[in-house]
C-alpha cells in the first residue's frame, strides 16, 4: 500500500505540471520513437552489413528522432507536421555536411569538427532573432552537431549519418503524427473540469476564512495560473470552432480575482461579524450552491439566482463590516455569472509583434552569436589545454544554458548545475543496486523518458536531474562505463556552465533592465488608455484585454530575468514575487473598474439622486487618471483627502435604488484601492523602481 500511495502521489504531482497530459503524450511519443528508431537502425545495420556498428547507428537514429520531438512544441497536427518535416530536413542536411567533412579529413576529422562546431553554434544562436521556429531550429542544430563529432570515429559513417537523420525524422513523424493522439476537445473539457474544481476548492477555503496562510494562498494561485495557461494551450490546439462552448481563460482569470475579493473581504471583517457570517446556515448554503455551480457550470438549485439574504440578516454590523459584506455579495454574484457563462472557443490573438518589417540579416542576434561562440571556443581551448576526454559534454552545456538575456542565462545555469549534481549523485547511489537487476534498470530508464518532456518547460532543474541520471545509467548499462567516470560529467557541466555564464556577463551583456523599462511603460500606458477610451464593443474589449494580459506576462517574464541578474539565488524561487502578481492583475482591475463604472453611470443616469452622484464619480475618474499619469511621470502617489469617506457616505444613497447599484458602487471603490496599491507597489519596490526608472 505505501508503494501504491507513493505512485499515486507522484502521478498527482506530475498532473499538476501537465494537467492536460499534452506534454506527457509528447514524451510517450518520444520514448516510442527512441525505442523504434534504435531497433530499426540495428536491423538496417545487420541487413546491409554497415561498417558502422548497429549500436552507433541506433544512437544516431534515436537521438535524431528524440531531438526533433523535443524541439517541436505541442500544437495542432498540421503545425507539428510542418515543424517535424522542416526540422528533419535541417538536421539531415547538417548530418550530410558532417559526413562529407568526415570523409574528406579522415584521421583529423575530430578537431576539424570541433572547431566547426563553434561556427555552427554561432549560426544557431544567431537564428534567435528570426522567429520562434528558427530559434528552436538553431538550438537543435547547435546541440546535435555532437552526433556528427561522435559519429566520426572509429570509422567514417558516410551515407549512414544522414540516413539515420532521415530515419529518426520518419519514425518521429509516424509516432507523433500518424498514430492516435488525445482528442483536443476532450482534453479541453478535462482541463476545464480541473479548473472548475480547483476554483471551487479555493472558494470553500476563502469563504470560511481558512486562507490566512500566505504560503497556502500562493500555492493555490500558482496552481490556478498553470491551469489557466493549460486552458489557453487547449484552445489553441482546437482552433476556431463555433460549436464548442467552454470556460474561457479570460473568465477563469476574472474568477480568480473574484476569489481574492472573497478572501480579502472575509479576512477584513471584525471577529464577531466573521463568526456570525461563517457559522450562519444561510451563508453556508449559499457557498455550497455557488460551489456546485462553479464545478458544473450549471444552476444547481431551483432558485433563479444566489440567495443573498445572509448579508442583511446579521446583527450589529458596523459600517466597515457592511462595506466588506457588500464586497462578498458582489464577488459571489460575479463568480455565479462567470461560472455559468461559457463562450464559443476561439484561439486568442498572438502577441503583437513589431510592425516594422526589416531584412533578415538585421534580425540576426549577432551579440548572442558572439557570446555563444566565444564560450564554446573557451571550452574547446580548455579541453585541449588540459587534455579533457569529453570536451563535447562541456560544449553541450554551453549551448543549453545560454539564453537571450543575462537573467535567463543565470537562472538556467543554476538549474542545470544543481539538477546535474543531484542526478549524478542519485546515479552514483543507486547504480550498484540497479546493476544487479538489468531488467529493472531498463524499465526505469524507459519510464523516466516521458517526464523529461513534461519538466523541460515547467522546471528545467528537475528535467536536468532526470536527464543526467538517465544518460549516466544508460551509458553504464550499454557501454559498461565505470561508475568512477560519473563524477567527471559533473565537472564538465560546471566548466561549461561557468564559461557560458562568464560570456553572458562579460561579453556584450544583454541585461534586462532596459527591456523591463520599455515593456513596463508600454504596459502601464496601455492600461491607462483602456481606462480612458469609451464606447468599445464587447469584441473590441476582449481583444484589448487579451493584449493587456499578453503584455503583462511578457513584462513579468522580463522582470524575473532582471531579478535573477540582481540576485542569482532568486533562480531557486519558482513562484511569482508578490509584485509580479500585482503587475499581472493590474490589467484585470482596470477592466473590472471599467465594468463597475459603466453599470454605475448607467444606473445614475436613470434617477435623480440627492445629493447627486455624478460629481463624485467624476472625482474618482480624475483620481485614477492622475495616478496613472504620476506613475508614468515618475511622481509620488497622488491623494485626494476625504474622497474615500465621501464615497462611503454615499453607499446608503446608492442603495436606495437597489442592491445592484450599491454593490457596484462598493466595487468601484475597491478596484480603485487595488489599482493604486498595484501602481504604488511598483513605485516603492527598489528593484522594480530601478528597472522601471520610476525613482528618477
Amino acid at each position: 500500500m505505501p508503494t501504491l500511495q507513493l505512485i499515486a502521489r507522484s502521478l498527482t504531482g506530475l498532473g499538476r505540471y501537465d494537467p492536460g497530459a499534452l506534454r506527457l503524450m509528447r514524451g510517450i511519443d518520444m520514448t516510442l520513437t527512441i525505442v523504434a528508431a534504435s531497433l530499426l537502425a540495428m536491423q538496417l545495420a545487420r541487413l546491409f552489413q554497415s561498417p558502422v556498428s548497429g549500436f552507433d547507428l541506433a544512437v544516431l537514429a534515436a537521438g535524431a528522432g528524440a531531438g526533433i520531438l523535443v524541439f517541436t512544441p505541442v500544437s495542432t497536427r498540421r503545425q507539428e507536421t510542418s515543424d517535424i518535416f522542416w526540422l528533419g530536413v535541417i538536421l539531415t542536411v547538417s548530418f550530410a555536411i558532417g559526413a562529407v567533412i568526415i570523409t574528406l579529413f579522415q584521421e583529423t576529422a575530430i578537431p576539424v569538427l570541433q572547431v566547426l562546431w563553434i561556427g555552427v553554434i554561432a549560426v544557431g544562436f544567431g537564428m534567435d532573432g528570426l522567429g520562434p521556429f528558427w530559434l528552436r531550429a538553431g538550438r537543435m542544430l547547435a546541440i546535435f552537431w555532437i552526433f556528427v563529432v561522435v559519429a566520426s570515429q572509429p570509422v567514417a559513417p558516410g551515407i549512414w549519418l544522414p540516413a539515420m537523420g532521415a530515419l529518426g525524422t520518419a519514425v518521429a513523424f509516424f509516432f507523433r503524427i500518424c498514430l492516435w493522439r488525445p482528442s483536443p476537445t476532450k482534453t479541453l473539457m478535462r482541463v476545464e473540469k480541473t479548473n472548475r474544481k480547483v476554483i471551487a476548492e479555493y472558494l470553500q477555503l476563502a469563504a470560511l476564512g481558512s486562507l490566512n496562510s500566505a504560503g497556502l494562498r500562493k500555492k493555490n494561485l500558482a496552481r490556478l495560473a498553470v491551469l489557466r495557461t493549460e486552458l489557453e494551450t487547449c484552445i489553441q490546439l482546437i482552433g476556431p470552432k463555433n460549436d464548442l462552448r467552454a470556460l474561457s481563460p479570460e473568465a477563469a482569470a476574472m474568477m480568480q480575482l473574484a476569489l481574492e475579493v472573497v478572501r480579502e473581504a472575509v479576512s477584513a471583517l471584525s471577529d464577531q461579524c466573521r463568526a456570525q457570517l461563517t457559522e450562519g446556515t444561510s451563508y453556508r448554503d449559499t457557498v455550497r450552491d455557488l460551489i456546485g455551480t462553479l464545478e458544473t457550470g450549471e444552476q444547481v438549485t431551483a432558485k433563479p439566482g444566489l440567495d443573498n439574504v445572509w448579508s442583511r440578516s446579521l446583527a450589529d454590523v458596523s459600517t466597515d463590516d457592511q462595506f466588506h459584506l457588500l464586497r462578498i455579495v458582489q464577488a459571489f454574484q460575479r463568480l455565479w455569472q462567470l461560472s455559468r457563462s461559457t463562450e464559443n472557443i476561439r484561439p486568442g490573438p498572438n502577441a503583437a509583434g513589431s510592425s516594422v518589417q526589416s531584412r533578415w540579416w538585421r534580425k540576426i542576434s549577432w551579440e548572442l552569436a558572439l557570446q555563444a561562440s566565444a564560450a564554446a571556443a573557451t571550452c574547446y581551448g580548455l579541453g585541449v589545454y588540459f587534455n579533457l576526454s569529453h570536451v563535447y559534454w562541456i560544449t553541450v552545456t554551453v549551448v543549453v544554458v545560454m539564453c537571450a538575456s543575462l537573467g535567463a542565462t543565470v537562472k538556467k545555469t543554476v538549474s542545470r548545475t544543481v539538477g546535474t549534481a543531484i542526478g549524478v549523485s542519485i546515479a552514483l547511489a543507486v547504480e550498484p543496486v540497479l546493476a544487479q537487476f538489468p531488467e529493472i534498470r531498463l524499465v526505469l530508464i524507459i519510464l523516466l523518458l516521458p517526464p523529461i518532456v513534461v519538466f523541460l518547460e515547467r522546471n528545467y532543474g528537475i528535467a536536468s536531474g532526470i536527464i543526467s541520471f538517465v544518460v549516466l545509467i544508460g551509458l553504464q548499462a550499454l557501454t559498461g562505463m565505470p561508475v568512477a567516470q560519473f563524477w567527471p560529467r559533473l565537472y564538465d557541466t560546471l566548466i561549461g556552465a561557468a564559461a557560458g555564464l562568464a560570456a553572458a556577463r562579460l561579453l556584450l551583456p544583454r541585461k534586462s533592465a532596459e527591456n523591463v523599462h520599455a515593456l513596463a511603460v508600454d504596459y502601464i500606458t496601455a492600461c491607462y488608455k483602456y481606462l480612458k477610451v469609451e464606447n468599445r464593443t464587447e469584441a473590441e474589449q476582449k481583444k484589448e484585454y487579451a493584449k493587456l494580459k499578453s503584455a503583462a506576462n511578457n513584462l513579468v517574464s522580463a522582470a524575473q530575468d532582471y531579478r535573477v541578474e540582481q540576485s542569482p539565488w532568486a533562480s531557486f524561487a519558482n513562484s511569482y514575487d508578490e509584485l509580479d502578481i500585482m503587475v499581472l492583475v493590474l490589467a484585470d482591475y482596470v477592466v473590472l473598474y471599467r465594468q463597475s463604472r459603466m453599470t454605475v453611470v448607467a444606473e445614475t443616469a436613470k434617477y435623480d439622486f440627492e445629493p447627486p452622484l455624478s460629481p463624485i464619480i467624476a472625482k474618482m475618474d480624475k483620481r485614477m487618471h492622475d495616478e496613472f499619469e504620476a506613475v508614468l511621470d515618475g511622481r509620488e502617489k497622488q491623494t485626494v483627502p476625504g474622497l474615500v469617506e465621501e464615497w462611503k457616505s454615499m453607499i446608503p444613497v446608492a442603495g436606495g435604488r437597489g442592491e445592484q447599484l450599491m454593490t457596484d458602487w462598493v466595487a468601484m471603490l475597491y478596484y480603485v484601492r487595488k489599482l493604486t496599491t498595484c501602481l504604488d507597489g511598483l513605485r516603492r519596490d527598489p528593484k522594480w523602481a530601478a528597472a522601471l526608472a520610476l525613482d528618477r
